[in-house]
């Protein structure tokens, strides 16, 4: 073994042509080739590594520092014998001090006497070690750390010696340097996906006759930017989103994000789907990076059951059934972002009562070696028969996913045209937000039991004021509710609304004008008021039926 003076008590080593021992050569390969140890977490790795390495080359001490590029430093990951380096998380220059000179020079380096060495780690010393050998951690050619062992006691380390760490050395870099890539790959996948569902909605609307359902799942190594949204629109209209970024990671994540938002923004401001869509492909084209996305905008409207819909590249939507699913054929215009001042047409469909409308992304039906046509039968199959949006998301994640985990992230979100019951039966928060919901429901009621535009108004006029006074006068601030019951009876209607808290006097002036309202409004009202609360009960001839 030839040996170049460094200086400072401090030997560089020239690797050996051959172990003195062949027995040892074998021993070493064995403890250092087994495919197992590319399984392992970087922790596991690092300490399964140094117990071999200290049973291989019989050492007192055994520690792996790993590079800091940012920092140009050795920060010590793991160690036996001298834990406390990891413990106080030793970080050495590179090319200073005995790691750092192996690390900057790239040789093996050998200390007899560390009393009379330049030693820059202070441990050393404390823990009484004698003698040190070290050797760098290369992996194609770069620098990812160093490996150095020690003895207590004063020791020659010989060819034998080296070789083995070096052969140590030469399977546990790439080992290490996997390890390290499948640590970041998962700790990105954690922070996409964290950032994914942050920026999803945190519950769908609460659209009480409008049911809707959807899912987020995430890929199993890489995530996308899959999304689904769902938008409360005036007049009784629901939006519904889904979008699928192209790319993966937290870069796709946070482009969704901008996208979601931009488009949610411009359709709350009065825009129909196809020119949201077109708005939003401005939004994407003025970015100054590459992006581009697919995406689909429905908006339905529960008075007259109509579907407007808009596709930027997506895949086709599914309207499901009890009996069956169908896939409807529409012209898609071009993926957002790819090219400038896109056009975006819209179709018109109708839901009927009971059906649903069903959105994905193209990770639920998109299989390597399958045609895509194939997959989206495959879903169809799957969701008809589906009695509700969270039976069809139940059935398409069931009979959809795969047994190994999911290549591509998928989004999937559902929309119901449910029945109009004959009578409604509701008890609702005594909260003022409630109403916007209350009158949406029974506009809709109304209007399937034959009112026209103006016997719709008055009524929901008259019954918003009678849920408005048991909201305001019947209750303390603490949280409570009402009951809102209708029902029809030879074209007459009837609503009830019933408390269970007691009326305050009006407060300030020009108050107590709801009761004359209800009363202009409706042919007959009947107030009962009991200890145990308050009865509004109303009552409307249909005189256009």
């Amino acid at each position: 073994m030839r040996r170049g003076r460094l200086g400072s008590g401090q030997v560089a080593l020239e690797p050996p042509e051959v172990l003195d021992a062949p027995s040892e050569q074998v021993r070493s390969s064995y403890l250092f080739s087994d495919p197992a140890l590319a399984e392992l977490p970087l922790e596991q790795l690092l300490d399964e590594l140094l117990n071999r390495i200290q049973e291989a080359v019989a050492v007192d001490t055994v520690a792996i520092l790993l590079l800091d590029e940012d920092a140009q430093q050795l920060v010590a990951r793991a160690a036996k014998g001298i834990e406390e380096e990891v413990e106080r998380g030793v970080r050495i220059p590179i090319g200073r001090g005995f790691a750092g000179r192996i690390a900057s020079e790239r040789v093996a380096i050998f200390i007899a006497d560390v009393d009379h060495a330049d030693i820059l780690n202070p441990i050393l010393r404390e823990k009484g070690i004698r003698s040190l050998l070290g050797v760098p951690l290369i992996v194609e050619g770069n620098l990812i750390g160093v490996l150095h062992v020690g003895s207590l006691t004063p020791r020659t380390f010989g060819s034998n010696d080296l070789a083995a760490l070096q052969l140590a050395a030469a399977r546990a870099a790439p080992a290490i340097e996997r390890a390290r890539l499948s640590g970041r790959l998962r700790h990105e996948h954690s922070v996409s996906v964290a950032l994914q569902r942050s920026l999803l909605p945190k519950g769908l609307a609460e659209i009480t006759s409008v049911p809707v359902a959807a899912r987020y799942l995430p890929a199993r190594e890489e995530v996308g930017g899959d999304w689904y949204d769902v938008i409360e629109l005036p007049r009784g209209r629901v939006g519904v989103v889904i979008g699928d970024v192209v790319g993966h990671g937290i870069a796709a994540a946070a482009l969704m994000g901008r996208l979601r938002t931009a488009l949610h923004s411009y359709s709350i401001e009065g825009h129909g789907p196809g020119r949201a869509l077109e708005l939003v492909d401005r939004f994407v084209q003025s970015l100054n990076e590459p992006a581009m996305a697919t995406a689909a905008y429905a908006v339905f409207d529960m008075y007259t059951s109509k579907v407007t819909y808009a596709t930027a590249g997506h895949l086709p939507p599914i309207v499901v059934s009890a009996q069956d699913a169908r896939v409807l054929e529409v012209q898609p215009a071009p993926p957002l972002g790819a090219f400038p001042y896109g056009r975006c047409s819209e179709h018109e469909f109708m839901l009927e009562n009971g059906e649903m409308l069903f959105l994905y992304t193209d990770g639920l039906v998109e299989r390597r070696g399958v045609p895509l046509t194939d997959g989206i039968k495959t879903l169809c199959r799957s969701l008809g028969g589906s009695a509700s949006p969270e039976e069809a998301c139940l059935a398409a994640v069931a009979d959809m996913l795969p047994v190994e985990g999911l290549q591509d992230d998928v989004a999937i979100i559902a929309l119901q045209n449910s029945p109009v019951p004959d009578e409604l039966h509701l008890r609702l928060p005594a909260e003022p937000k409630t109403l916007a919901r209350m009158r949406r429901i029974l506009r809709r009621w109304l209007i399937e039991r034959g009112a026209d535009e103006g016997e719709v108004a008055e009524v929901t006029i008259a019954v918003s004021e009678a849920c408005a006074n048991a909201i305001e006068h019947a209750y303390s601030p603490s949280p409570a509710s009402f009951a809102l019951d209708a029902w029809e009876q030879d074209a007459e209607i009837t609503v009830a609304v019933r408390d269970t808290g007691r009326w305050r006097a009006p407060r300030g002036q020009n108050r107590g004008r709801g009761l004359s309202i209800i009363v202009a409004a409706m042919d007959d009202v009947q107030i009962d008021r009991t200890e145990n609360g308050t009865e509004v009960l109303m009552r409307r001839a249909l005189r256009h039926r």
